[in-house]
């Protein structure tokens, strides 16, 4: 069963599902649960160490992901205190503007990060940047992030302006 879980496939088809109910507020609730429960059987199964090094955080949120799709899912630099990753595989929100489903989306992978120590955040989302890939920010848990504007809330700041 583990096997069949961790193939892209699987995973895709399951973003498929999970980006359907993201895209509509009346299953925020659906959404949260459904995301959580994802990321708490991917820690069951793989059983992750907590770290305390950035480069750890970022190289195990890699092997969280579909073994065979890890060149998909990117470790890029660590400057300071934030590793930068990107995910390079097809999103279905890519190019609808809905960043909002994105961060909902995204909480398999906070809670992914929450669990082994870090924290995540988007700063660049397919839904509306016109990249195909989502670029991501990884810190340690508890570490300061208000320097690091997240991909849902760029919208509202834009729109501010």
């Amino acid at each position: 069963m583990k096997k069949y879980l961790e193939k892209q496939s699987t995973f895709s088809f399951t973003l498929k599902i999970l980006a359907f109910f993201a895209q509509r507020n009346i299953f925020n609730g659906l959404t949260q649960f459904l995301t959580s429960q994802a990321a708490q059987l991917n820690i069951k199964l793989n059983k992750p160490d907590k770290s305390e090094d950035l480069q750890a955080l970022a190289e195990t949120w890699q092997k969280l992901m579909p073994p065979e799709s890890t060149d998909r899912f990117r470790v890029g630099s660590v400057k300071g205190n934030t590793a930068y990753t990107e995910i390079h595989t097809y999103c279905p929100l890519r190019g609808t503007g809905d960043v909002q489903a994105c961060y909902k989306l995204m909480n398999y992978d906070r809670k992914l990060m929450e669990k082994i120590g870090g924290e995540l955040i988007v700063l660049e989302s397919q839904s509306n940047s016109g990249k195909n890939y989502c670029r991501l920010a990884i810190r340690k848990q508890g570490e300061d992030t208000s320097d690091l504007i997240p991909a849902h809330l760029k919208v509202f700041q834009t729109a501010k302006k």
